[in-house]
């Protein structure tokens, strides 16, 4: 049930994940919500959008940097039309093996700085070269210990001794783990509420507060997930996909998913397969 991220590390002498261009757009709203331990570093390079940290809301624009602190529970929406960013993640381990603990560090959540920007781009360039290429590892590791040092520098403060979960957004985290785990069946207001330890109406109100969306919202949002996962596996039928997402009939299927996603499940799972078909070729 939880909506906890579990960064898979490929290389472990890359303890990274790097993220090129991800483009969002204003009519689908925030995207679901997780959190995880690892820092995560968003350079925005074009557009304007808005990053949920925990419960706070945050409007940023091309050339801003945004820093999602460990442990925080946080979502991105665009305001332009595309919003894209770049996105580093720097696994726990690489900063504990330079001494350094992201877990006890407080990041600055927005700002700009011509460095930073500079070494995302750096990475960027050498995330597109071939493995085998020379030195590549070797730069990336450089490029990633420099930029957090900076940061460290120049964009940090002490985590307060205090910091953690307050109850309230230690309820929502698992809320939101238990719609993800159960949105295949039928799910109420009531049942989610009462999982989460508080009153239905104080619960629905600080929902929507801090993930930006009504309970049945993310319900049918994270529905719409579940069912792009199976329209690419091609494995049942559309009106299978619906019924075992959550969805009552096919034709609110169909209207659902075409209002998070701007298509039909139909045209969704034909450009699917054929985007794999040209990945094999």
């Amino acid at each position: 049930m939880s909506i906890y991220e579990t960064h898979i590390i490929q290389n472990p002498e890359l303890p990274f994940i790097f993220h090129s261009d991800f483009h969002l757009y204003p009519k689908y709203g925030f995207g679901p919500g997780n959190w995880h331990e690892n820092v995560e570093i968003i350079s925005v390079i074009e557009g304007r959008g808005i990053v949920a940290s925990d419960a706070e809301h945050t409007e940023v624009s091309c050339g801003d940097t945004v820093i999602i602190n460990a442990n925080r529970l946080h979502s991105f929406a665009a305001l332009d039309h595309p919003f894209a960013y770049r996105c580093l993640i720097v696994d726990r381990s690489f900063c504990l093996a330079n001494h350094f603990d992201t877990n006890t560090i407080e990041f600055d959540t927005q700002f700009r700085d011509e460095e930073i920007t500079r070494l995302i781009n750096r990475l960027n360039d050498e995330y597109t070269l071939p493995e085998q290429t020379p030195y590549r590892t070797q730069t990336i590791r450089a490029a990633v210990l420099e930029l957090m040092a900076i940061l460290c520098r120049s964009h940090s403060h002490p985590a307060p001794a205090n910091q953690g979960d307050s109850r309230l957004l230690s309820s929502i985290k698992q809320a939101i783990g238990y719609i993800r785990s159960e949105s295949h069946r039928d799910l109420s207001l009531d049942e989610v509420s009462s999982f989460a330890g508080l009153s239905k109406y104080y619960f629905a109100r600080e929902f929507r507060r801090i993930t930006g969306y009504t309970f049945v919202s993310y319900l049918n949002l994270t529905r719409c997930e579940n069912a792009k996962r199976m329209l690419a596996e091609n494995v049942l039928s559309v009106g299978e996909v619906g019924k075992a997402c959550g969805f009552e009939n096919r034709s609110y299927f169909t209207r659902t998913f075409q209002s998070y996603t701007g298509r039909i499940p139909s045209v969704y799972r034909g450009e699917k397969i054929c985007s794999n078909k040209e990945k094999k070729h």
